[in-house]
């Protein structure tokens, strides 16, 4: 009886944690979806530039 409660507990966690586990990594990659395609068929993004330095970053570096 006790080994039937365990295993119903154990897989309503690990089925639980599961679920969560696929939920945050479809929320996660699916706003970037049509990225993803762009990217599987060759168009490449434009290389990201970095903003030039503040004067007050330049005098923190010196």
């Amino acid at each position: 009886m006790l080994h039937d409660v365990l295993m119903g507990v154990a897989l309503t966690v690990f089925g639980s944690a599961g679920a969560t586990a696929i939920g945050v990594i479809a929320a996660t990659v699916a706003p970037q979806w049509s990225r993803i395609c762009q990217l599987a068929l060759g168009n490449v993004e434009p290389a990201f530039e970095v903003p030039p330095a503040t004067p007050f970053a330049e005098a923190v570096r010196s």
